[in-house]
């Protein structure tokens, strides 16, 4: 049986033109106060019942925007819901509304652009008695969101007659909140390795993924740091050191990819990207040294096959600084093989994440289309990856580039 992930369809596939939706409201005198406090806005029209008597409406009128906002609530939660981005909305306020009253928004979809994935529609407000109190056009982009493939039962498990193959073994896999670093601390814990969760700003999915490791048996901790400052890497490190260390390291940590040409690019832009991507793995692998020292350990810092061969377009900051990634790994390899240390490297192709949930469909078909193997890379042949570098298995293999392309990329 297919988890609800899976399963799931792309929330675009779901939406048609004449789709309709509705969010209901009864506007109350604390909203108000409520909306008057964060707005800022303090018209005596909206709050003062004496001077609102005094006016042509004879009693408070609600902020304009406050039921406006259920606009808001419809685009994100009901149409287009789930993974909207809100791109535009005009507004025509054509009566009042008033303190009491209850109002209902309605969003219908009058065109869906499957290209560049946005939803226009006619959006409305109307009273209890019917009355259309707003009435505009909205614009909203479904974001794709990545699906968790399918688990076949056991497919991560050790092969038959072998222990679990990182036993005892200690690993830090940064950015592992979600994505390929998500499948890889899940895939290392699996394989008996206690694994150190760290992640910068989605605590809550650090969480996620640390209580599906406990609940499948798995032990683990999560760490907070941004691995581009210096100190927030030194203080965890101090913290993994005082626990015991590590023997696996895995830099997966890096930045949204940004699609710009050359000519509007900035250095600051390049800069960001080389701190973002070679600056954290330099800062946590110079921390993480000693202990990896200690265990004789193996580092894998994750690439990308846009730097290899004819690059991608219009991603030059993003793939000069993982080809800076791949000279810093290939010398570290060098550097650090006589004290048992094995440097390697995974270089997947395009990987369904939220770090390209932008691409284009027509750009996803024409990679399939080109790959032997016929689809994309998932974030578990990563996973998969990563932990054959790590394993008892890859003894004697360093400063070595695996690539994930399915065959779209061979050297």
């Amino acid at each position: 049986m297919q988890d609800q992930d899976s399963a799931a369809q792309d929330r675009l596939d779901e939406l048609g033109i004449g789709q309709t939706d509705t969010v209901l409201r009864t506007i109350t005198a604390e909203d108000v106060a409520a909306f008057a406090r964060l707005s800022g806005d303090y018209n005596a029209l909206h709050l003062d019942d004496e001077f609102a008597a005094r006016t042509e409406f004879s009693s408070r009128v609600v902020h304009g925007f406050l039921h406006a906002s259920l606009l808001s609530t419809l685009i994100g939660m009901r149409l287009p819901g789930r993974g909207a981005l809100y791109l535009s909305q005009s507004i025509v306020f054509s009566a009042p509304v008033y303190v009491g009253d209850t109002v209902e928004a309605r969003g219908t979809i009058t065109a869906i652009s499957r290209d560049s994935r946005v939803v226009d529609l006619d959006t409305e407000i109307r009273n209890q008695h019917g009355t259309v109190v707003l009435r505009g056009k909205a614009q909203a982009k479904v974001l794709r969101l990545p699906k968790t493939p399918a688990r076949r039962a056991g497919m991560n498990s050790a092969a038959p007659g072998t222990a679990k193959l990182l036993a005892g073994r200690t690993a830090l896999v940064t950015g592992a909140s979600r994505g390929i670093g998500r499948a890889t601390a899940r895939l290392l814990a699996e394989q008996g390795a206690h694994v150190w969760i760290n992640y910068h700003n989605s605590h809550s999915a650090a969480d996620a993924i640390c209580n599906e490791i406990r609940l499948a048996g798995g032990t683990c901790d999560v760490v907070r740091a941004d691995v581009s400052r210096e100190g927030e890497v030194g203080e965890m490190l101090r913290r993994i050191s005082d626990a015991g260390g590590i023997d696996v390291l895995v830099n997966n940590a890096g930045p949204k990819i940004t699609a710009k040409p050359f000519e509007q690019a900035s250095w600051e832009e390049m800069a960001h990207a080389y701190t973002q991507i070679v600056g954290s793995a330099f800062l946590v692998t110079q921390a993480a040294l000693p202990s990896l020292k200690k265990s004789g350990g193996a580092i894998v810092n994750v690439l990308s096959s846009a730097c290899l061969q004819r690059t991608s377009h219009h991603w030059l900051a993003y793939v000069s600084a993982k080809s800076a990634l791949q000279a810093m790994s290939k010398n570290l390899a060098q550097e650090l093989g006589p004290v048992g240390i094995t440097v390697n490297m995974v270089s997947p192709s395009l990987t369904d994440t939220d770090l390209v949930a932008g691409t284009p469909d027509r750009l996803r078909q024409m990679i399939i289309g080109r790959t032997p193997l016929r689809r994309l890379a998932t974030v578990d042949d990563v996973a998969g990856a990563i932990l054959l570098l790590v394993s008892p298995y890859a003894r004697f293999v360093t400063g070595e580039n695996l690539l994930v392309t399915g065959g779209d990329v061979m050297i």
